[in-house]
């Protein structure tokens, strides 16, 4: 749904970016990941530094897998804790490219977050991000309409423009409230509303507001030493311009193994779909290494000869040990 920008664009390569042709400008998308708790910078800059040492971060979505064109999105991130500030430092990079065009948003940054301490059993945790951003594409792979009428192909009469790749830079903020059990928190993105045009319009990306939380219920094991076993919900709200996406899902951890199961759309509201794709997700944890694979299934209109999504992560701990007590995050890992 967030995707709402450019998702028409898809279709197949011999229409491709016809509605770039006949606008004249280029929408930007927001990257998208099932597994959004195993992408934590992405959700959020308060998620930075919410484990004990290093952690780094690898994602892989492929989005729409029978459609010519579709999504492709990496990201890698590393972040650490400092006991000593209080802190969490961390870095992401990502790179989201569709389209017979190639339209590539690539985006890195550097993130920081506090941990404030109101009460023994409460951590809340503010977060800031800093980005700088690339939108880019490739025109001379690009076909337009007018190009269409006739065989050979002639040239087309859509002005182009002189640059095929633009930089801006971006802010994002967020705050996460969590004790033993329940998590909860809200992230602004986009806050200086990068340019999101290769034009020279004020073609700008719209505010994206997040809010996300959860519960853990333990069913085998302990907090301050090891849980073997737990069930967690979990939601995941987002508001950007038109577009509306809820995110309601269930995660079963029997160690070393997760489960999950994902309804992603929105109840209600003026958006078109109300359902858009149901996600099923498997988890292996090995020590410090965490793997995940899941899959949607599309239920839109989209239809499944969409081919549904594929997305894997790859989860790294370099775990220390801290001078005082560190109350983690319940955030499931995936």
């Amino acid at each position: 749904m967030l995707r709402g920008f450019i998702r028409h664009t898809c279709k197949g390569i011999a229409i491709a970016f016809l509605v770039l042709g006949s606008m004249g400008r280029s929408f930007s998308q927001d990257q998208q990941f099932t597994q959004f708790y195993s992408s934590p910078l992405f959700l959020a800059p308060s998620f930075t530094g919410s484990i004990v040492g290093h952690r780094v971060v690898t994602n892989y979505r492929n989005q729409w897998t029978s459609i010519p064109g579709a999504y492709n999105t990496f990201s890698i991130s590393w972040d650490y804790n400092s006991p000593a500030f209080r802190s969490g430092f961390g870095i992401i990079a990502m790179r989201d490219q569709a389209g017979a065009g190639n339209l590539g948003n690539t985006k890195v940054g550097a993130l920081y977050s506090y941990d404030i301490i109101p009460t023994p059993d409460w951590h809340i945790r503010p977060g800031l991000g800093f980005y700088v951003q690339q939108l880019s594409i490739d025109f001379g792979k690009l076909i337009f309409s007018d190009q269409l009428t006739s065989t050979p192909m002639p040239p087309t009469s859509v002005t182009q423009p002189g640059k095929q790749a633009v930089w801006d830079i971006d802010v994002s903020t967020s705050v996460v409230a969590y004790s033993d059990f329940i998590w909860f928190g809200a992230a602004w993105d986009h806050m200086l509303r990068p340019v999101a045009t290769f034009y020279d319009e004020d073609s700008r990306v719209p505010y994206k507001y997040s809010f996300f939380g959860g519960y853990r219920y333990v069913t085998k094991g302990f907090l301050l030493s090891k849980v073997e076993e737990s069930i967690t919900f979990s939601f995941n709200f987002r508001m950007q311009d038109i577009y509306r996406q809820l995110d309601l899902g269930l995660y079963w951890f029997s160690e070393p193994f997760t489960f999950g199961v994902w309804w992603r759309g929105m109840p209600k509201g003026q958006t078109r779909s109300r359902i858009d794709a149901l996600a099923f997700m498997l988890g292996y944890r090995w020590e410090s290494i965490s793997v995940g694979y899941s899959y949607d299934f599309t239920i839109s209109k989209l239809g499944l000869g969409s081919g549904g999504s594929h997305e894997i992560s790859l989860i790294y701990l370099f775990k220390m040990n801290p001078k005082r007590h560190w109350k983690a995050m319940p955030c499931p890992t995936f």
